[in-house]
């Protein structure tokens, strides 16, 4: 008997060091995000610092609720589910934030307080406790699958961590896990979204390309855009009428109030090259692909960042490119310098499903996508498809 008593007392204080410590990590998350944000001033970070600090004090009074019989539970327990429900809906607001869907992922996380709600008349108390309990990590889940799906984000870590707690608590309330497991795991599954916080593979507009776009002031106004996808076809190898045709376009964008945005890959084309020839560095956003960089977009002086070479990052570029201009109602040019070299990178079948899929937006934005290619340089089946897709053929 001494010996099943002791055992339990153990497993008792198993339990409630494994969700104490699984507090306290919470809580640390909260303050390394927060000492993030201090750096980046993103907003993001802000809200899911302020997440999870509601997250980890929900923990941390369940523990005490949990090591103290003699505390009446029906307060504290309150507390923590609005704590709980706090915490998901400040995370769910900075995952819309990232993408610049503040508003709309506002409206989505008050489904996490309302869901339990709508449920409380219709279930019972362990039910309704356990609705509750995974509504949050379902939602949360679900979402950044949405944002993987949808923006081609490249938000991986984010999504098997999320999914991870989702199946850890899941399992939980069908009591296929231990509670102490339960809480290491849980652990486990933060420690992959945090490392994704610190790392991020996603990519955001930089506020200096914001700046940027809202800066322009138009001599003479554009016409409406009838060919928003338009391939440019380099008829010789010849790198000054390529440069010439860039400034120019620049320069006459300027002019009628347009901006325009150059997506340069490997270096091939530089600042120095155009500047050289006569371009006015302030009239043109300059963004170079170059494979091992870091962190997703990363600004080193005024009108240049640079980013990863990755097709997911440049999907959501181009999609937040479009997204901003139209929020804003700001005409922009979109220069791709060059599809020849993307499609010999990753392959035409790739690059040419992620412009099929940029069509529909580009159609109904205010952005104009110019695309230069070196057709001798492709097979010509392959290359067709891609002229197929396009409103225009400008050859130079």
């Amino acid at each position: 008997m001494f010996e099943i008593i002791s055992d339990s007392i153990l497993q008792f204080q198993l339990r409630m060091f494994a969700r104490l410590l699984n507090g306290v990590t919470t809580l640390l998350i909260s303050v390394f995000i927060y000492r993030i944000y201090q750096r980046n001033r993103k907003r993001f970070y802000l809200l899911w610092s302020i997440g999870f600090l509601s997250y980890g004090l929900n923990i941390i009074i369940r523990a005490i609720i949990d090591s103290n019989p003699v505390l009446k539970p029906t307060m504290p327990q309150w507390l923590t589910l609005f704590l709980f429900m706090t915490g998901s809906v400040f995370i769910m607001t900075g995952i819309g934030d990232l993408i610049d869907k503040t508003r709309m992922a506002l409206m989505s996380a008050l489904l996490i307080p309302a869901v339990p709600l709508i449920a409380y008349n219709v279930a019972n108390p362990e039910v309704l406790g356990w609705i509750a309990a995974l509504t949050p990590y379902f939602l949360i889940s679900f979402s950044q699958f949405f944002i993987r799906r949808k923006y081609g984000a490249a938000v991986d870590l984010f999504v098997v961590g999320w999914f991870f707690l989702l199946f850890v608590n899941i399992a939980w309330s069908l009591n296929m896990m231990n509670p102490i497991f339960v809480d290491l795991s849980a652990i486990f599954g933060k420690a992959i979204i945090f490392f994704g916080m610190i790392r991020p593979q996603f990519t955001y507009l930089v506020d200096d390309m914001k700046r940027f776009l809202i800066s322009g002031v138009p001599e003479a106004y554009p016409d409406s855009i009838e060919e928003h996808y338009t391939l440019v076809n380099l008829q010789s190898m010849e790198k000054d009428k390529e440069i010439d045709w860039i400034i120019n376009k620049t320069a006459e964008n300027t002019h009628r109030g347009i901006r325009t945005i150059l997506v340069t890959l490997y270096d091939l084309l530089t600042p120095s090259d155009l500047v050289a020839n006569g371009l006015d560095r302030e009239s043109l956003y300059i963004i170079r692909m170059l494979p091992g960089v870091d962190h997703s977009i990363q600004s080193f002086e005024d009108n240049m960042a640079t980013m990863n070479d990755d097709l997911n990052q440049l999907n959501l570029l181009i999609t937040e490119i479009i997204n901003f201009s139209d929020e804003r109602k700001i005409r922009c040019d979109i220069i791709l310098y060059t599809l020849s070299w993307v499609i010999h990178t990753h392959g035409w079948r790739k690059v040419f499903h992620l412009l099929a899929s940029k069509t529909a937006d580009l159609k109904t934005s205010n952005v104009k996508m110019y695309q230069i290619y070196f057709p001798e340089t492709h097979q010509m089946e392959e290359i067709t498809k891609f002229e197929k897709m396009a409103d225009r053929i400008l050859k130079i």
